[in-house]
């Protein structure tokens, strides 16, 4: 591995600029050099040798390498926007990878049991180690449910806040076969009570877990919640048959009617899994968001999203742990190309990773995320470039050869460094050297 190299000296005083964006800067900041690599709208931006100046957590700049006497050399290595998981369970960690089965008989011997135990100490504990596991894998920005105790709520709040990530959070909510005893006026005033959580960066998210948690009464609450303060919802859609057969025998409706009926439709709705729909469905849900989990669609037999049509609307990546086998958003877009390929057509390596940042980002509304442009939060992703690109490898490749080889080829063991609005949280070449 090429050592990282940090020169000091006099205060750096220069003009930058990236299109038509120009600072004035005469200030300290942090000024990384690095090869760099980031969604731009639609295409990539790619500098074998850039430059990113960051101050206050803010990036100032970005572009190619302009010389300055003050900067942390981190070439040859790749430095790539944070990665963002728009459908993961904080609770469900632990059960990762063991007992597949269909989607229902999963949640009732397996995902219920386990979160009616995530409250207290236990939701403290695992929720910090699950945003430090997040942070492993590079992923800087998620979507996540908590378990339905309202302290479990504060608890990733807390911990999200800490790692100082962008976040919707929120509790599914439930009121039928519910894990804990509650009636429905109850789910929807704690749920009233946590949106004080709300803030721009850490979201709190309305969840109704999925259409066969809630009677109707629960999912127009949940609406009226969404509306009145101005929240996010996030919620499961037509994930499986069976399911979609069970919310049609008891709403005597599809499962997107029901929510359309509740008013959970809209710009700031995500559905996670959307795999049974057909084409005037999709039509519906184009100005909503779409968390694609291939991972955990495998693994519950789940069966595939149609890419082509979730094109129209916003779509990111979810790696829905715990059904998906851990956090690695790499191996989602692998996963992804995988499956969609077994279909006859797949998405390229550059959409796949616009996905797992700009793509994500925008799913979720949050504008200073997913990319490497001026006033964005300096969410950055260092790769080990020896561990991404093998030796012997031709020097000079194309960027989308170059993002196909990050989507095959990167993983955890290929993270080096993790900032978060310019903070350093996660060093694995400090961590190898101890």
């Amino acid at each position: 591995m090429t050592p990282l190299r940090t020169w000091n000296s006099r205060r750096d005083s220069s003009v930058l600029s990236t299109g038509s964006h120009r600072v004035n800067m005469v200030t300290d900041m942090d000024t990384y050099r690095a090869h760099i690599l980031t969604p731009l709208g639609t295409r990539w931006a790619d500098w074998p040798d850039g430059r990113l100046d960051v101050q206050d957590g803010r990036i100032v700049a970005v572009g190619p390498w302009r010389r300055t006497s003050r900067y942390t050399d981190l070439r040859p290595h790749l430095l790539l926007p944070g990665l963002v998981d728009v459908h993961a369970h904080v609770p469900q960690l632990p059960v990762c990878g063991v007992h597949p089965d269909n989607l229902l008989d999963w949640l009732q011997k397996w995902t219920f049991p386990l979160e009616k135990r995530f409250r207290g100490a236990r939701a403290r504990t695992l929720s910090a180690g699950f945003i430090r596991e997040m942070l492993a894998q590079g992923t800087t920005t998620a979507a996540l449910y908590t378990s339905a105790w309202p302290d479990s709520v504060k608890a990733c709040f807390d911990a999200a806040r800490e790692a100082g990530i962008h976040a919707w959070i929120g509790p599914p909510l439930m009121d039928v076969d519910p894990y804990r005893p509650v009636t429905t006026a109850q789910v929807l005033d704690e749920a009233y009570r946590l949106a004080r959580f709300d803030s721009p960066t850490l979201r709190f998210a309305v969840t109704p877990r999925f259409a066969l948690s809630c009677t109707m009464d629960l999912l127009r609450g949940c609406g009226d919640l969404a509306r009145e303060k101005g929240l996010p919802i996030q919620t499961h859609l037509a994930e499986q048959p069976e399911e979609c057969r069970q919310v049609r025998r008891r709403f005597h409706r599809s499962y997107l009617q029901v929510y359309e009926r509740a008013g959970l439709l809209g710009p700031s709705s995500l559905f996670a899994h959307a795999i049974w729909l057909d084409a005037a469905e999709w039509r519906r849900l184009s100005e909503s968001a779409i968390a694609h989990c291939p991972t955990s669609n495998m693994f519950l037999g789940s069966g595939v999203m149609d890419w082509w049509q979730a094109q129209s609307s916003r779509v990111g990546l979810g790696s829905d742990v715990g059904a998906g086998p851990d956090l690695s958003m790499f191996r989602v877009a692998r996963t992804a190309w995988m499956v969609h390929l077994m279909r006859g057509r797949a998405p390229g390596a550059a959409d796949l990773m616009r996905a797992a940042t700009l793509g994500g980002a925008r799913a979720l509304g949050f504008d200073d995320a997913g990319s490497l442009e001026p006033g964005k939060s300096a969410d950055l992703l260092l790769l080990d470039r020896a561990r991404v690109i093998p030796p012997g490898a031709p020097d000079v490749e194309s960027t989308d050869d170059l993002l196909s080889r990050i989507v095959h080829r990167a993983g955890r063991s290929s993270i080096w460094r993790v900032y978060v609005a310019g903070r350093l949280m996660v060093d694995t070449n400090a961590e190898r050297a101890r």
